[in-house]
């Protein structure tokens, strides 16, 4: 059983990197819970629903913990398991279940995570289905390849340069791309909410993803 969690926020990412790859493997955590967040973002943006999403960001943090020390430049983990992250998507778009049908959304109830209702819950409860009434209905409307640049630039804020790299296209195409979305998805969108409100990640699901991907590398503490 692995003892509780261990919390080094002040640590860069490279100093993190450092101490996995010298056998601390247990340090991998904190770079689950550090971008969490930013994945699950990254995954709704792509039209998955939230049982997906997890799947999906836990296979993304088990190959980076598994090819980490190819990483050249560990101070852009972050950019790095995001294209990690997005090339799962674009797969599984493109040859799962995806391909043929439409996913359904998703059921708050349905979430093994929100069985224990509380005030907070079920105040999300009710943003969430506004969300899937309005702002995510609007996203998956635009084509994928404005959808994920609008996604990494507005709502993750990764530079042009970050995004480019994560995307594999030039720094000109995603500007060209950006504005488009922008142009898609304005007019509906300043109808309801503001950009940074579009999908939220809350703590409680760390828990579950650091459980399953340290589970699937099976890391131990001394």
């Amino acid at each position: 059983m692995r003892k509780k969690s261990i919390k080094v926020p002040e640590s860069s990412d490279a100093e993190i990197i450092d101490k996995i790859l010298a056998g601390h493997t247990v340090w991998f955590e904190i770079l689950i819970r550090r971008y969490n967040s930013t994945l699950y973002k990254i995954t709704r943006g792509y039209g998955f629903n939230h049982q997906d999403s997890e799947d999906l960001i836990q296979d993304a943090h088990s190959k980076a913990f598994e090819q980490l020390k190819e990483l050249e430049q560990p101070g852009s983990y972050k950019t790095w398991v995001s294209k990690i992250l997005i090339n799962k998507c674009i797969y599984k778009l493109s040859h799962g279940y995806y391909k043929y049908e439409r996913p359904k959304a998703m059921n708050e109830k349905d979430n093994p995570m929100h069985q224990k209702e509380t005030k907070e819950s079920a105040e999300d409860t009710i943003t969430n289905r506004e969300f899937s009434a309005v702002i995510e209905k609007c996203l998956q409307r635009i084509p994928i390849i404005y959808k994920s640049v609008f996604v990494l630039r507005e709502i993750e804020e990764f530079n042009i340069a970050e995004t480019s790299e994560i995307l594999g296209i030039s720094h000109a195409n995603v500007k060209v791309r950006l504005s488009r979305a922008k142009q898609l998805l304005k007019k509906e969108l300043e109808k309801y909410y503001s950009v940074k409100d579009l999908f939220d990640f809350k703590d409680i699901y760390c828990d579950e993803i650091v459980k399953e991907v340290f589970d699937r590398i099976s890391v131990t503490e001394d």
